[in-house]
């Protein structure tokens, strides 16, 4: 996951202009990246992101199960569960 999905990913999204911050962690069958953005723009962003896993779609393998998607998420928003 890491080398045929991630890596295209990771290689297109460190492309967008006002990424202050990308992690990602991948384990059998599955893969997370975390954008993070800087300024007052970061709210626009969703097309650029959509853009970039598009153009990412000519390296990752024939054979994915799923597309790529993405979720915008607000990391001050209160979490649903926490656990100890």
């Amino acid at each position: 996951m890491a080398a045929s999905v991630t890596a295209p990913l990771e290689k297109q999204f460190g492309q967008l202009p006002g990424l202050s911050e990308m992690t990602s962690a991948s384990s059998f069958g599955s893969s997370i990246v975390t954008l993070k953005f800087a300024g007052p723009e970061h709210r626009r962003r969703g097309a650029e992101v959509q853009a970039a896993i598009n153009a990412a779609t000519t390296y990752l393998p024939k054979d994915l199960p799923n597309p790529p998607i993405y979720s915008k998420t607000n990391p001050a928003d209160t979490p649903i569960l926490t656990l100890p």
